[in-house]
C-alpha cells in the first residue's frame, strides 16, 4: 500500500482570474461562396467575460518522495455585471465546424469512406455555414451530421455537443502530482511531476509511438519555482492549449509594494523545431506552418491548432484567403509577472486562439473543397490574473522584510539571549538576597526580645 498521509480534502484558490472570450463571425459568407469576394471576412465579437475558479481537492501528501497529489478542477462562471446585456443571445455566422472538421479528418481515407461521409452529409441537410447564437457556439453546439455519424460510426464522433467551452471544461478534473520539500530544490518547488498519472500531455502515449510531449517541471500558473532570476525559465502548462510553453525573462516591474519579474512567451514559441522527431506539435498530416501548434491530441483528433490571437507576429500562407485579423502586441502577447523569491504570480495574461486547420481536400463536394488549405479562426481567449488577496500581499511583505534583515538576525538573537540571561541572573540574585535577609531580621528581632526579657527579670 502506498505510504501517504491525507491532510486536506479541498484547497480553493483565492486568485481572481477572468476569462475573456472573443468569437469570430463571418460577414460575407454568401458573397465568398459565390466567388464575389476573394477573401472570407471575419469580425471579432466580444469579450464574453467569465470568472474562472480553480480548486484542488482530494489532496494527498506523499512523504516517501516529497510530492503532493490532488485533483485540479477549473470552472467558468458568467459575470453578468461585466458583459454587454444580451451578448450570449447575439447571432453569429460561423463555418460549420462539424462538417469541415470531419472532412479534414477523413481526407486520407479511401473513396468508400468519403462516399459514406457524403451520403451522411446529404441526408443531414447540413451546410458549410451555420447561423447560431454565441451561447450555443460556446456551450451547446451540435449539428444533424454529428447525430447521424454517432449512430453509424460512434468511435469517430465521441461527442455530440462540440460547444467550444463545453469541450474545454466539461471534463476539467485531472489528477496532478507535484514536487515539494527541500530535497527537490527551489527550482522544482511545486513543479508538475505527472498529469493524469503520466509525464506527458494527455493524448500523447509514447509507448504507442507518439512523441514524448513532456509536461514535467511545468506549472499550472498558480505558483512558480522559487528564487527566480533573469536566467530562469518558467514553463507554463495549460490543458486547453494542449502543451507546456516556456516563458523567458524580459524586465523587472513594480506592482504596488511588490517588485516582480516579467517573463514573456516568445513569438517563436509555436515554430517548427529543426529536429522533426522532437517536434510534438507539428501536426498529424502535413506539417503546420511556423506559429501554429497542434492541439488535435487533446480534442479527439480533430484538426485544431493554436496560434497567437489574430495571428500576431505571423503571416500564414493558409490565412491568405481570410481577412479581418488585427494583430496587436499589447492586446495579444502572453506574459506573467511573478514575485521572484516565492514564485507567486502577481499579474499574468495567457492569450491563445483556436483555429480549424483544413488541408487540401479531394473527393468531397465543391462547397467543402473551397475551404482547402485554409486556417479558420474560431475564437480566442485571454486568462487574466491581476489581483492578489490582501493576506498574500502581506505575506510577501513580511517575507521580504525578514529576508532583508536575515543577515543581522544571528546578532539580534545573540544580544537577545544575553539580555534574557542577565534578566534571569538578576531575578535569581534578588531571590537569594531575600532569603538571606529574612533570617537576619528574625535574629535581630529575637535578640531585642531577649534583651527586653532580661531587663524585666532584673527589675
Amino acid at each position: 500500500m502506498q505510504n501517504c498521509v491525507r491532510r486536506k480534502k479541498n484547497v480553493t484558490s483565492n486568485y481572481v482570474v477572468t476569462c475573456k472570450v472573443y468569437v469570430f463571425s463571418v460577414t460575407n459568407a454568401e458573397r465568398w461562396m459565390n466567388n464575389l469576394d476573394e477573401q472570407l471576412h471575419f469580425e471579432e465579437i466580444g469579450p464574453i467575460v467569465y470568472r474562472e475558479t480553480l480548486d484542488h481537492h482530494n489532496v494527498v501528501f506523499h512523504p516517501e518522495n516529497s510530492t503532493i497529489s490532488y485533483n485540479s478542477r477549473r470552472q467558468l462562471h458568467f459575470m453578468s455585471e461585466l458583459n454587454e446585456s444580451g451578448i450570449l443571445n447575439k447571432t453569429i455566422i460561423i463555418p460549420n465546424t462539424a462538417v469541415l472538421a470531419m472532412a479534414a479528418k477523413l481526407q486520407n481515407s479511401n473513396s468508400l469512406v468519403k462516399w459514406g461521409y457524403r451520403a451522411i452529409l446529404s441526408s443531414s441537410g447540413d451546410k458549410v455555414f451555420v447561423n447560431t447564437t454565441i451561447f450555443n457556439y460556446l456551450w451547446n453546439q451540435t449539428s444533424p451530421i454529428i447525430k447521424s455519424a454517432r449512430k453509424i460510426v460512434p468511435f469517430m464522433v465521441p461527442l455530440e455537443n462540440i460547444g467550444a467551452l463545453s469541450v474545454m471544461y466539461s471534463d476539467y478534473n485531472d489528477r496532478v502530482n507535484v514536487r515539494h520539500g527541500v530535497q527537490h530544490g527551489d527550482n522544482q518547488f511545486f513543479m508538475i511531476n505527472s498529469y493524469r498519472n503520466r509525464p506527458t500531455v494527455p493524448g500523447y502515449i509514447p509507448e504507442n509511438g507518439d512523441c514524448f510531449a513532456s509536461i514535467v517541471n511545468s506549472s499550472e500558473g498558480a505558483l512558480y519555482q522559487q528564487n527566480l532570476d533573469e536566467n530562469s525559465v518558467i514553463i507554463y502548462w495549460r490543458r486547453t492549449l494542449c502543451r507546456a510553453v516556456p516563458l523567458y525573462f524580459e524586465r523587472k516591474v513594480q506592482r504596488g509594494p511588490i517588485l516582480g519579474y516579467e517573463y514573456v512567451l516568445p513569438d517563436s514559441s509555436y515554430d517548427r523545431l529543426t529536429n522533426v522527431s522532437e517536434d510534438c506539435y507539428k501536426g498529424q498530416n502535413d506539417f503546420l506552418e511556423n506559429g501554429m501548434t497542434d492541439m488535435s491530441k487533446c480534442y479527439n483528433g480533430f484538426p485544431i491548432a493554436a496560434t497567437s490571437p489574430h495571428y500576431y507576429a505571423r503571416n500564414f500562407t493558409m490565412a491568405n484567403k481570410i481577412s479581418g485579423m488585427q494583430p496587436n502586441r499589447e492586446k495579444h502577447y502572453s506574459y506573467t509577472i511573478a514575485e521572484p523569491t516565492l514564485g507567486i504570480p502577481i499579474d499574468q495574461r495567457a492569450r491563445t486562439q483556436s483555429n480549424l486547420v483544413i488541408p487540401s481536400l479531394t473527393g468531397f463536394s465543391n462547397d467543402i473543397q473551397k475551404f482547402s488549405n485554409m486556417i479558420l479562426p474560431m475564437f480566442w481567449i485571454e486568462y487574466h490574473q491581476n489581483e492578489l488577496p490582501l493576506r498574500i500581499i502581506n505575506l510577501i511583505r513580511i517575507f521580504n522584510i525578514v529576508k532583508d534583515i536575515q543577515s543581522y538576525l544571528p546578532f539580534v538573537f545573540y544580544a537577545l539571549f544575553i539580555l534574557l540571561l542577565l534578566i534571569a541572573l538578576h531575578k535569581a540574585w534578588k531571590i537569594d538576597s531575600k532569603y538571606i535577609q529574612i533570617p537576619s531580621v528574625m535574629i535581630q528581632e529575637k535578640c531585642l526580645q531577649n534583651n527586653n526579657n532580661s531587663e524585666l527579670i532584673k527589675q
